[in-house]
């Protein structure tokens, strides 16, 4: 039935909508004291996380569109923060996409709509790919894969373990030893295992992760997968050949 977590059942392509500056104070003091423990891993506690994702992800999408309203320059050009990339850095199109591994629909996404754009648009240089995590709270799993996708980007590897992570999601989503399968995947796509260790057990990137959430939110983003192109937001794992390629040609 959806599409979306929280879904949208319909293509929805729109500009965001910046929360207002009290909501996002109040969102940094609920990271400061809202973390709350998980199996080996922190993430973000219940409240936070509620804060972050009411607007959608967690709850039913309210009737009716939000007001569109333009990010300004300076906001577009702040999504891709310093996030893993992949094109060229010159090409004409930036996809800003903030995913959770975890996420059924990021997978359809991931195996239905990327692998179509980075053949089409991305090979060819009309688009820089951008990934940015935002783990939901109802999939525990999601944080542990994200900081480990970190770890895989400070060797040099991200996107051949962010495929390893959606490729393998039913191996791993469900299962209690899913630390095992992402040293598996470390070791298949050639990591120094003994780096990859010590990163996950350090748990380096979580703060790193716990940004992007904060800066997804502040962008308006109201669920995974969610994306930004050339600015403009788009909710869903929506159809390649309807939705985003119409979307990219336009634009060209």
């Amino acid at each position: 039935k959806y599409m979306h977590d929280h879904d949208s059942s319909a293509p929805r392509v729109s500009t965001a909508n910046p929360w207002m500056i009290s909501t996002v104070l109040l969102l940094g003091i609920a990271v400061g004291f809202g973390l709350a423990q998980v199996p080996y891993f922190k993430t973000l506690g219940a409240s936070t996380q509620t804060a972050a994702i009411q607007a959608g992800n967690n709850a039913p999408t309210p009737q009716g569109e939000p007001a569109p309203v333009e990010l300004t320059e300076d906001q577009i050009a702040a999504l891709p923060d310093d996030d893993p990339v992949i094109g060229n850095e010159d090409a004409p199109i930036t996809v800003v996409e903030f995913s959770d591994f975890q996420c059924p629909y990021c997978s359809k996404f991931w195996s239905e709509g990327y692998k179509n754009i980075e053949n089409d648009y991305i090979k060819t240089g009309k688009v820089k790919f951008v990934y940015r995590d935002y783990p939901l709270e109802f999939h525990p799993q999601a944080m542990p894969a994200a900081i480990a996708a970190g770890c895989a980007n400070e060797q040099g590897k991200f996107w051949e373990f962010h495929d390893a992570l959606f490729g393998g999601q039913s191996e791993w989503a469900a299962n209690p030893q899913f630390l095992d399968v992402f040293k598996k995947y470390a070791t298949e796509i050639g990591l120094k295992a003994a780096d990859f260790n010590t990163c996950m057990e350090k748990k380096t990137y979580e703060k790193e992760v716990q940004k992007d959430l904060i800066d997804g939110v502040v962008a308006g983003v109201n669920g995974t997968p969610g994306f930004f192109i050339n600015g403009k937001a788009l909710s869903g794992a929506m159809p390649y050949e309807s939705v985003f390629k119409p979307i990219f040609e336009a634009l060209l």
